[in-house]
């Protein structure tokens, strides 16, 4: 297979594994499909659209009526290491832009002509995929890192398992869930430090810290500096 092929697809309830050379992008029509890969557990349907890279062994069923826009992508499209950095499948947000995506790859198979326009449809969409190359876990560290975070809810977030999860993050991000956290709240906080008159404990708590020496702890871990010195410093 040379060519992209783009075509609609519907699914059973009987449970099928397999896998292919190929990649695969799945965006919903109608309904939902189940599918389960070695690291990841979801149901696609009209919130998410789904990416399998090629050799990605899946299970997958629908129990319902469904229909699926689904096109097949010979690897000479796919870039090595952005498949290995996504060898269980990547879930996308079915937002604006890929609703757009959608209707005019409809509107190319309606065609019923086998068109070069479904080779730079995909182009675009492949270059939309790497574009949202922060994972969702991270987007979501990255709006509430100022709360109390649950390892589990980040873990269910990437839909693996919470002991599989932080060796994950570990590996894509170079460093621990926990440490990221951190750093991200001392990023804020040297801000605060500069641009602020707040005191050093509400400085803290402004950044999720409750306690003063936690605050001071973590801070000096980073900066290898008390939050006091640093500002006296920097001033």
């Amino acid at each position: 297979m040379n060519n992209i092929i783009c075509e609609k697809r519907v699914y059973g309830d009987k449970s099928k594994i397999h896998t292919h050379n190929y990649g695969q992008l799945i965006l919903p029509m109608k309904g939902s499909l189940n599918i389960k890969t070695d690291k990841k557990n979801l149901s696609i349907d009209n919130n998410n659209i789904f990416f399998l890279p090629p050799d990605c062994e899946h299970l997958f069923n629908a129990h319902d009526i469904n229909e699926f826009l689904v096109l097949d992508v010979p690897t000479n499209f796919l870039k090595k290491d952005d498949m290995n950095k996504i060898k269980s499948g990547k879930e996308i947000t079915f937002d604006d832009k890929w609703q757009a995506v959608k209707y005019l790859l409809l509107s190319e198979i309606n065609s019923g002509k086998t068109s070069p326009n479904l080779n730079n449809l995909f182009l675009y969409c492949y270059g939309l995929m790497i574009e949202e190359s922060k994972f969702e876990s991270v987007k979501y560290i990255d709006s509430h890192f100022t709360e109390d975070i649950d390892l589990k809810k980040l873990a269910q977030i990437e839909h693996y398992n919470p002991n599989y999860y932080t060796e994950w993050f570990k590996n894509n991000m170079g460093i621990s869930p926990s440490e990221y956290i951190k750093k991200l709240r001392i990023d804020k906080s040297k801000e605060l430090l500069l641009n602020t008159d707040l005191t050093i404990l509400q400085v803290g708590e402004s950044v999720g810290y409750k306690y003063n020496s936690s605050f001071t702890r973590a801070f000096k871990d980073i900066e290898s500096i008390t939050p006091k010195e640093f500002r006296i410093h920097s001033r």
